[in-house]
């Protein structure tokens, strides 16, 4: 198995989650039904349906859902994905603490016709890494031809970006991971973004790395970079001070 994973978690995650392009809200009222969802957030990852009611796709419901998002037959997961016998018949979660809305099923509706009419505005598929509290998201956005990443990442509308070919790991094991072929990414939850050579390496290669970059950092280092008062100290410069396993001179 690899860095990511080869498959997502074993159990039943089955359901058309995103429904077809076209308008928010169905014209026979019969919306999108219940459909599964995977919420991730800093301490928290949940399956379970939620109901859309007239909304057609979960990234609609998602965006306009005003205060508690209620999701229904509720299993708690394991950081690795895995189904605990933990199970809530109902589960009422803020979207604000919300930061990954996994889906394993359905069609995207990111790069389709906008607002359902016979506009379509043309969009390119660009790849982002994002970086939150939590986790390291790499995945798929369709944007503006002529947008730049930077305005779409800035942007405050839509609050959850839908995504494509998702890979999430958590920032504490980055072994631990989930795939999911669309997503809802929040915003509010993003701290970095990279757009320009995306490379994932071995756990050793950036050992190594970041030894060097500290290295560096102690033959550039002078006087001057001391604070005021301060004596800098040189590793093996052989200062009395710092030959003493407790911090005070022999």
């Amino acid at each position: 198995m690899g860095e990511w994973g080869d498959a997502p978690p074993t159990f039943d995650r089955s359901g058309d989650a995103w429904g077809s392009s076209g308008a928010a809200f169905s014209e026979d009222g019969d919306g999108g039904g219940e459909q599964y969802i995977e919420l991730l957030g800093a301490n928290l990852w949940v399956a379970g349906m939620i109901n859309l009611g007239r909304f057609r796709r979960v990234s609609d419901f998602v965006n306009i859902v005003q205060g508690y998002l209620v999701i229904r037959d509720v299993v708690v997961l394991t950081h690795t994905g895995e189904a605990t016998r933990l199970t809530l018949p109902e589960l009422r979660v803020l979207p604000d603490d919300v930061a990954v809305v996994g889906q394993l099923g359905g069609v995207s509706d990111s790069a389709g016709p906008a607002g359902g009419g016979n506009t379509y505005i043309e969009k390119v598929k660009r790849r982002l890494v994002v970086l939150t509290r939590s986790h390291i998201i790499d995945g798929d956005v369709f944007m503006q031809v002529d947008g730049s990443v930077m305005s779409f990442v800035d942007a405050t509308d839509p609050r959850f970006i839908p995504m494509s070919d998702v890979r999430v790991r958590w920032v504490s094991d980055r072994k631990l991971a989930a795939r999911y072929p669309f997503a809802l990414l929040q915003r509010t939850q993003i701290l970095g973004v990279a757009t320009e050579g995306i490379k994932l390496g071995t756990t050793e290669t950036y050992r190594r790395r970041a030894e060097l970059l500290k290295d560096a950092a102690r033959v550039t280092a002078t006087p001057a970079d001391a604070l005021e008062g301060e004596i800098p100290v040189i590793a093996g410069s052989g200062d009395p001070a710092s030959s003493d396993g407790d911090g005070e001179a022999g």
